[in-house]
């Protein structure tokens, strides 16, 4: 079985991990196991997906007013 060493982990997540190992009777390595496990077997997160920059018009940016009036001068 590989090993993990984690440095610089701040001493408030490490209460909080051995806290919540006492309530699920697991070592801290053990509850520490559990949530990677949780964590790598969870659907990915999609990341945000990058917009190119907002088209420049001559009359200033396109907003949902001018999208709406414009909509409304199509209809009869």
């Amino acid at each position: 079985m590989s090993t993990l060493v984690v440095k610089n982990l701040p001493e408030e997540l490490h209460e909080r991990l051995r806290e919540r190992a006492q309530r699920n009777h697991r070592s801290v390595t053990k509850e520490a196991i559990v949530l990677l496990e949780q964590g790598m077997l969870a659907p990915a997160v999609r990341r945000p997906v990058k917009l190119p920059p907002p088209i420049k018009l001559k009359g200033g940016p396109v907003t949902t007013e001018w999208i709406e009036a414009a909509i409304a001068e199509g209809r009869d």
